[in-house]
């Protein structure tokens, strides 16, 4: 059998009131670079593509060995973002481009 063709667009749903999808809206909400070059159809790429793999279980969740410890200094994203719409929200008030 031919395998089909998939188009070179595909487009994804993000429902606002669907919490699971919470996080990663307020993640895709802080990139700032729009138009032809925003990271945010990669980004989504690549997170359908380890859900796909997880659920198949083609990619394990076992022991790899050992694990890289994450820094515990990075900023909470939902403070990231409050800043960035105090920061907007300044800057439209002042009449800043």
């Amino acid at each position: 059998m031919a395998e089909r063709a998939l188009a070179d667009r595909l487009y994804a749903s993000i429902p606002e009131d669907d919490p699971r999808f919470a996080e990663l809206r307020a993640v895709l909400a802080t990139v700032t670079q729009r138009g032809k070059g925003s990271p945010v159809p990669r980004m989504l790429g690549e997170w359908a593509l380890l859900g796909f793999l997880l659920t198949s279980g083609k990619l394990g969740t076992g022991d790899l060995g050992p694990t890289i410890a994450m820094p515990t200094d990075l900023p909470d994203p939902q403070e990231v973002l409050a800043i960035r719409q105090q920061v907007a929200a300044a800057a439209q008030a002042w009449d800043f481009e």
